[in-house]
């Protein structure tokens, strides 16, 4: 497994580290300079995709043709590439943390960036515990490109049709969002702890997907022939 991992962060390093620094330099001046906290959210999200391209390279390389001569298991293949992503959007969270403390005063506060970052992480995790099974199954390319499309219909349909009937009282989704907001305003939790319970909610929905994403690519790894 370390062999594994060492493979794929060699692939990563050799060929996004002048990306990298860009991007880290880039976002880094525009959060400081323009006191945009989201870039830094959205470096949690790029080091995430950094792990699943290398599903990409091995296609590019034929490497899963030569691992099957190798006395590796499908299982540790595939967990490479999700122990992989854990490991950089873990690392990401900090050097997020890192560039908006750079920001002059007054800074964002702290509940905005610790929001802001793991929510970051469990889109990113949720986004990727679709691509990563579909790459396997159909091809890197394919799967982002499906995925994609996906979240368009699923994501940003339903947010046009909400902002076109935001005044509808009796649209279904209006009801929800205030009858849940009329809940948090009777309940006796403060507005961080509701924000800590969502956030714990979120995360732990994220993770369930990546753990159920994991066994279903090994299983899809094993049966595909190359």
């Amino acid at each position: 497994m370390k062999g594994l991992l060492y493979k794929d962060w060699t692939m990563i390093f050799g060929g996004y580290k002048t990306n990298f620094l860009f991007l880290l330099l880039f976002y880094g001046v525009f959060t400081v300079l323009c006191r945009i906290s989201f870039l830094s959210y959205a470096l949690v999200f790029v080091l995430g995709m950094y792990a699943s391209s290398t599903i990409s390279m091995d296609e590019n390389s034929h490497w899963d043709a030569y691992a099957r001569t190798l006395p590796v298991t499908p299982g540790q293949l595939v967990s490479a590439k999700y122990c992989l992503t854990l490991l950089l959007t873990a690392v990401s969270i900090p050097l997020g943390f890192l560039m908006t403390l750079l920001i002059p005063d007054p800074k964002p506060a702290l509940l905005e960036i610790t929001t802001g970052m793991f929510s970051a992480a469990a889109v990113t995790l949720l986004y990727l515990s679709f691509v990563m099974p579909l790459s396997y199954r159909f091809g890197a390319a394919k799967a982002r490109s499906w995925v994609s499309v996906t979240i368009f219909v699923v994501i940003f349909l339903p947010a046009a049709f909400l902002m076109v009937f935001k005044d509808d009282l009796s649209t279904p989704a209006v009801r929800a969002v205030r009858a849940l907001a009329q809940q948090m305003d009777a309940s006796s939790l403060s507005s961080e702890q509701w924000a800590a319970l969502l956030l714990g909610v979120l995360l732990g929905a994220a993770l369930v997907c990546f753990a159920v994403s994991w066994v279903v690519s090994i299983q899809i790894y094993r049966r595909k022939n190359y």
